[in-house]
């Protein structure tokens, strides 16, 4: 069996795959064949044309180890994986959120659901999935980013932008990144402004957005800071001149 394993790994998936024929003649009942065709079958999905088949068919090897071992966590996520790459955002949803709900250290798991939860169009529950990640895992940070970067994507709200605020300011960061958040929620901010042609009503707190008055002078103001930040504290000297260049074009005109 571990040789067949090292096939998939080096990617000799019809090796792999004549291997496990032998091993099923042998003994058909072993479900460790159903799982490694499973993998065979995932894996090699990822350079055949037809990868929509091939995780169905992986699909259906995890859910013979499923019915195996009901009560493992593996095949459940194992199935998440193999529904998403067949494109059905529903089950996968529905299979990672089994594995999360039971173990909060499996955190391929809440990533996974959020990606499957934006799929269905469900924004609420990808930014839940991701917020409970727990402080102690090394990916809380990576998590947050990420939900910080959905509430400022498409089809935000007012309150969406104020929610990325807050939770960028509870984020422990380098600052190179934190500026980096800190324009992208910005410049969502300014676009929401210029294109509603209103500020994002204010919250409970202050009301400000990261520092700014949900107004387009202040948020423009903001973006501009944010911009010479960045400048200053890349190495890069082209790239160093782009932003200032986006500072100078995103600043309000003044008397000064």
């Amino acid at each position: 069996m571990t040789y067949m394993l090292t096939r998939i790994d080096v990617g000799d998936y019809d090796g792999a795959g004549a291997t496990l024929a032998d091993l099923a003649a042998e003994d058909p009942s072993d479900w460790r064949i159903a799982w490694a065709d499973g993998l065979r079958r995932l894996a090699a999905g990822e350079t055949d044309a037809d990868a929509t088949a091939g995780a169905a068919a992986a699909g259906g090897a995890f859910s013979a180890v499923y019915d195996e071992l009901p009560g493992e966590l593996a095949p459940k996520l194992a199935l998440a994986f193999a529904a998403e790459a067949a494109g059905d955002a529903a089950a996968a949803a529905r299979y990672f959120k089994l594995v999360w709900t039971v173990d909060r250290s499996c955190i391929s798991a809440a990533f996974g659901l959020a990606r499957a939860c934006l799929a269905i169009g469900d924004r609420p529950a990808a930014i839940a999935a991701l917020a409970a990640v727990p402080e102690t895992s090394s990916y809380h940070a990576a998590a947050q980013i990420a939900a910080v970067r959905i509430l400022v994507s498409s089809g935000m709200t007012g309150d969406d932008l104020h929610q990325a605020s807050g939770r960028l300011g509870r984020l422990a960061l380098d600052e190179a990144r934190r500026q980096q958040l800190t324009v992208e929620i910005l410049r969502a901010a300014l676009g929401w402004a210029e294109d509603s042609g209103q500020a994002p009503a204010r919250t409970a707190g202050d009301g400000l957005i990261l520092g700014c008055e949900p107004n387009e002078r202040s948020l423009r103001f903001g973006l501009e800071r944010g911009y010479r930040a960045l400048a200053r504290l890349t190495s890069d000297r082209s790239r160093r001149i782009e932003l200032v260049d986006m500072a100078n074009a995103v600043r309000p005109k003044t008397w000064s």
